[in-house]
């Protein structure tokens, strides 16, 4: 897991990559757009810190910023300006920036920003591998009349927004016609969610739903923001 410094002046880039360094990141610096492009199409960062005004550079941050979210969309790119103003933030969060901070920046607010971004873009590397093995998961085969009733009814689903609830004996592969909605829905492309619901104490359930921040450990994601776009499974 490495973090892409960008930025033209020196001090800063090697500053910033001084102190993720000790805090046990790998660290890879550019200075301008053309170093920036080089280093991620030899191999994208999970997290980039990118700099919105790059002197004597090809493209702006804002540019690079477009191009990173168009070729790789799940890197998060928090910008950086010395030159901060509500319009720059609002500009580069419409484009799919993970954060914005303004120069000069307090160190503890930068560390805190990219533990956040790093446990994004972790979650989001997570979320790309169990889409991949549910694929063969949400395989259905039969040939029993029955059988082509439940599939019949489970395409009609695919193609609703609306809530839906499965029933039956524990076994019977509730799960399994869930993940076949996924697969087949409009909604494939982004997380499945699987909650335990029996697992979850009463009191936490909240936090566990909806996420919680806390001084140690910042803004934890709760499953609903993890399933963003996708379809969450209640057990």
């Amino acid at each position: 897991m490495s973090i892409l410094i960008v930025d033209d002046e020196q001090d800063i880039r090697e500053l910033v990559g001084d102190i993720l360094q000790d805090e046990g990141y790998t660290v890879r610096l550019a200075a301008n757009s053309d170093d920036c492009m080089a280093e991620i199409n030899a191999e994208p960062p999970s997290l980039m810190i990118l700099d919105i005004w790059l002197k004597d550079s090809r493209m702006d941050g804002i540019d690079i910023l477009k191009t990173v979210k168009r070729d790789n969309p799940d890197v998060p790119v928090v910008i950086i300006s010395g030159h901060g103003n509500i319009e720059i933030a609002v500009a580069a969060i419409k484009q799919g920036a993970y954060d914005f901070i303004e120069k000069p920046f307090n160190i503890d607010q930068l560390m805190v920003v990219v533990a956040r971004a790093m446990e994004t873009s972790r979650l989001r590397r997570e979320n790309q591998d169990l889409r991949r093995r549910d694929v063969a998961s949400s395989e259905m085969l039969g040939g029993s009349a029955a059988f082509k009733t439940l599939k019949g009814n489970l395409d009609k689903v695919t193609k609703s927004n609306g809530r839906v609830m499965l029933t039956g004996e524990p076994g019977s592969g509730k799960e399994m016609a869930a993940r076949y909605i996924h697969a087949n829905s409009n909604r494939a492309s982004a997380p499945f969610v699987t909650v335990s619901s029996a697992s979850i104490e009463p009191e936490r359930m909240e936090e566990v739903l909806f996420g919680r921040e806390t001084p140690e450990r910042g803004v934890e994601p709760g499953l609903l923001e993890q399933a963003h776009g996708g379809v969450v499974y209640f057990d």
